[in-house]
């Protein structure tokens, strides 16, 4: 401004600008009708428009005063005024036109300064003015936020940046893929405020929901914004556009919450317009699920319990189903009306949330007799047919709805055990009918002291079925059926009464029939029900233990086998190995036979076989059923990285056995030791392996997972930290290269220094560091390494080197070292194990467990520690270390 006043002839613009400056008691709307009165009442020219655009740059220059706030106002002002007035008035526009251009060049600005200062002003208008809706705004503002959204790198002009740009969304699809590009970015993993932020903002594309249902499955810290965003109406997250997959997540996470379950129903509700029975419908309910892992229907039906659970809610439910029902003859459902399904499901729930019992303004039971008589017709009318899926679930609703009726009228329990019975002898073959029909029975018979009775009908049941078969021409179906109905039997009784002999009669003899037969169907079915038997019944297992291993020795059919081993494997983790006493071992003891067993099986070109032994080893190990071996612990490694394997089995289960790794090294020392001793292993045995027998396309792909796994495992906080693992593993490697000649290949030197350039030679002392450098300085002998071996080589020197310089710098010079020797704060304590103390959770996620280093910026960031911590933060990337130093940006001044 200082250069501008020295002018003797000063324009009105400048004086309007000097006045703003320089003199606070001016109102700020004066000044702003000031320069509108100027602009409207005079002729615009080019030295006007110059001039006016050049004291809006002093403004940006000089916005370091006091007065900073006073002229960011007057912009957003001005600009806001122009633009109401810039179709109305030719001379504001050129003003409006003048000021964007401004703004698009400031925005992209060298100085980060001059660039955080618009956006600021940027977000302040567009509070007045929607600047991605707006006509007047050219689209190359629209390109230069883009830009900036994708490239910027200082935080603080980020942060203005972002709410600015969510704006544009719904013009540009890119702003979304910008957004979800910065979320995913490895740098970003530390910014969870900045994430939850953008996660806040973001509209709907392809790209964004499958993101935010990701986060929500990951069970990660932007989860819970995740969730709340999928509800997001107003951004496009619609009940519709999340589709099945989005809808059945939110269920997932609803179905644990009563809180987030009237959320999700209101907020659909009042937000589409649609009725109880219309989101059901587009969760098509009658297709969905019902497996023991998966069952999405369950998780719709909890929800759909807690929402209902409010009275309010209820009543009002409840009034429009009686309405539903009363349009109906006898109350009750016609299976022509619209939504039919829907309105069963609803009905048969609040059939089970509202007593028979209960006044008439809440009671939605039918008459009984009408209601059984119904369900009976329905029965019957598809007695020949195969059911398809709805039919199936029509049959089930309508049981339920029988079981909810009250038993004290002996009439009413007849009707119910005569039901149960004949849903069986008609539908044994579909397994929830089944559940269904048991249910009916165990309404009629609900205590211990009628447990015979139970037995009795089912004996009694299957008889009559095996009477059937006599005159019918599908001899496998029936036995199937019978072998169907006694399984979910015993699986329902929860315990096995071997004392009822007539029922325990008629199972052997129907076990010892299929498994004779040479049917597969009817194999499979007769061991799935030998399986359930003898894990609910310690003494059938003893009976049938021996012949089921000589079906193992004898079976070859890959199905049947794994049957087998499944079976085989799940009664010793029931009843423990001790069950193997009472069979001939061959002078083993059961843990030798057991092993042996395992081993023999793997062996087995059947990759099934081989991922159901490793899982269900796995089992035995942490249940401490099976003492854990060397041997065994390397037969998991090698289905984990084998390059059989590797690309074969899914990546749940990859981190199923990476999390049993974790858990399983904290349960005692011992198995802490074992850990140590398979790194080495890993390394020196699998790592060759894979480079020697491989593509460079699959080394690629296989060795970065193998070298992280070791560092993870050496990483893990059970290990002494005094210790120091990776120095040893490094040591023991480089020695074995140099001790042998048929070591010095390309393939195992490469793969031997790609594990030990992970290592965190940071923490070693001075000593180790120079025992390691001692053992890189032969490698210069070695004739003819490729180039990519001697950056290998110069990576781990230089890593060495600079620790080494560290050191020197921190003692100057003497052997005294200051560097706390491991990621974690000393204690006293350190150098025990810690897996005593240890409990972490069962999971799929690699990195349930965060490595020592964590702690390490906690106890650092001390008073007198933060200087030295000043623009470092360590994260755990793909379990590596990075340095983040946004906060050492070129631009100072944040």
């Amino acid at each position: 401004m200082d250069g501008i006043e020295e002018q003797e002839d000063l324009s009105p613009i400048i004086q309007i600008f000097e006045r703003l400056v320089f003199q606070r008691n001016q109102e700020l709307h004066d000044q702003v009708s000031s320069m509108i009165d100027l602009f409207s009442l005079s002729e615009v020219t080019l030295d006007m428009l110059d001039t006016l655009i050049e004291c809006v740059k002093v403004i940006f220059v000089n916005q370091q005063t006091n007065k900073n706030q006073r002229n960011l106002d007057f912009l957003v002002t001005l600009t806001h005024v122009t633009h109401l007035t810039y179709t109305s008035n030719k001379n504001l526009a050129l003003v409006f036109d003048a000021l964007i251009d401004v703004f698009s060049q400031s925005m992209i600005a060298v100085d980060s300064h001059i660039r955080y200062t618009t956006l600021r002003i940027l977000n302040k208008l567009q509070t007045f003015i929607d600047l991605s809706r707006s006509p007047f705004v050219p689209d190359q503002f629209e390109q230069y936020l883009l830009e900036l959204l994708q490239n910027e790198t200082t935080l603080l002009v980020l942060d203005e940046i972002i709410p600015l740009a969510a704006k544009f969304q719904h013009k540009n699809s890119q702003f979304i893929d910008a957004f979800l590009n910065r979320i995913n970015s490895a740098k970003w993993t530390s910014y969870v405020d900045r994430r939850r932020q953008i996660i806040s903002l973001i509209e709907y594309s392809p790209a964004s929901l499958r993101f935010l249902l990701s986060s929500i499955e990951m069970d990660t810290d932007v989860s819970q914004i995740a969730f709340e965003s999928l509800l997001a109406n107003e951004r496009g997250f619609t009940i519709h556009s999340i589709e099945d997959q989005g809808r059945l997540m939110i269920f997932k996470i609803a179905s644990t919450s009563r809180d987030l379950s009237r959320l999700i129903f209101t907020r659909w509700i009042n937000q589409s317009g649609n009725e109880l029975v219309d989101i059901l419908r587009l969760c098509q309910i009658s297709s969905l699920t019902e497996s023991k892992k998966t069952n999405e229907r369950l998780m719709i039906e909890t929800s759909l319990k807690y929402f209902l659970s409010d009275s309010n809610i209820r009543r009002i439910v409840v009034n429009n189903m009686k309405k539903v029902l009363g349009n109906n003859q006898g109350g009750l459902l016609s299976s022509n009306m619209t939504n039919y399904i829907e309105h069963l499901f609803l009905w048969r729930i609040l059939c089970h949330l509202v007593s028979e019992e209960d006044d008439d303004d809440t009671n939605v039971h039918p008459d009984f007799q009408e209601f059984i008589t119904h369900y009976y017709r329905i029965i019957k009318s598809s007695i020949n047919e195969k059911l398809s899926s709805t039919n199936e679930f029509v049959l089930c609703q309508y049981a339920s709805i029988l079981s909810t009726f009250d038993m004290l009228d002996i009439y009413r329990r007849k009707c119910l055990e005569a039901m149960g019975r004949c849903i069986l002898v008609h539908y044994g073959r579909y397994e929830a009918i089944i559940q269904q029909a048991y249910q009916l029975i165990h309404r009629v018979h609900p205590t211990p002291e009628t447990t015979n009775e139970r037995y009795q009908l089912i004996t009694y049941t299957l008889n009559d079925i095996i009477q059937r078969c006599q005159s019918s021409h599908n001899e496998q179906m029936i036995f199937i059926q019978c072998m169907t109905i006694a399984r979910i039997f015993i699986e329902q009784e929860k315990q096995f009464e071997s004392s009822n002999t007539d029922f325990k009669q008629l199972i052997d003899s129907l076990i010892k029939s299929g498994l004779s037969h040479n049917q597969i169907d009817i194999q499979a079915q007769t061991l799935a029900t030998l399986r359930t038997l003898m894990c609910h019944s310690r003494q059938v297992a003893v009976e049938y233990l021996s012949q089921l291993l000589h079906m193992i020795d004898k079976i070859d059919q890959p199905s049947l086998k794994c049957q087998l081993v499944s079976t085989f494997l799940d009664v010793l983790l029931v009843h423990g190995l001790d069950i193997l006493t009472n069979i001939d071992l061959l002078n083993m003891t059961p843990m030798q036979f057991t092993t042996e067993f395992v081993f023999d099986l793997f062996d087995k070109r059947n990759v099934e076989l081989k991922s159901l032994i490793v899982f269900d080893v796995m089992k035995l190990l942490l249940t401490a059923r099976l003492e854990p071996t060397s041997d065994l612990l390397k037969m998991i490694l090698d289905y984990r990285f084998s390059n059989d394997h590797y690309l074969i089995i899914q990546q749940q289960q990859q981190d199923d056995i990476t999390s049993f790794f974790y858990f399983f090294a904290h349960l005692s020392t011992s198995n802490v030791q074992l850990i140590e001793e398979l790194t080495f292993d890993l390394v020196s045995r699998c790592l060759p392996f894979v480079f020697d027998h491989s593509t460079k396309a699959y080394q690629s792909i296989l060795t970065e997972p193998m070298c992280s796994f070791c560092l993870q495992l050496l990483s893990l906080p059970t290990l002494p930290i005094e210790e120091h693992p990776y120095y040893y593993l490094a040591k023991r490697l480089l020695e074995m290269i140099h001790q042998s000649t048929n070591n010095r290949t390309t393939f195992i030197i490469k793969s031997y220094l790609t594990a030990i350039k992970h290592f965190q030679f940071e923490y070693l002392s001075k000593e180790q560091l120079q025992n390691l450098l001692d053992l890189l300085l032969p490698f210069q002998q070695y004739p003819n390494l490729p180039s990519i071996v001697s950056n290998l080589i110069k990576n781990i020197f230089d890593h060495i080197e600079s620790s080494l310089k560290l050191i020197n710098r921190l003692t100057g010079g003497r052997n005294e070292d200051k560097r706390s020797r491991s990621p974690s704060s000393p204690s006293p304590n350190n150098t025990k194990r810690l897996s005593s103390q240890f409990h972490p959770s069962i999971t799929s996620s690699p990195i349930v467990l965060q490595d020592r280093t964590n702690q390490a910026i906690h106890t650092n960031n001390e008073p007198n520690n933060r200087s030295a911590l000043k623009g470092i933060k360590r994260k755990i990337i793909s379990q590596r270390y990075t340095t983040l130093d946004f906060e050492n940006d070129a631009d100072d001044y944040f």
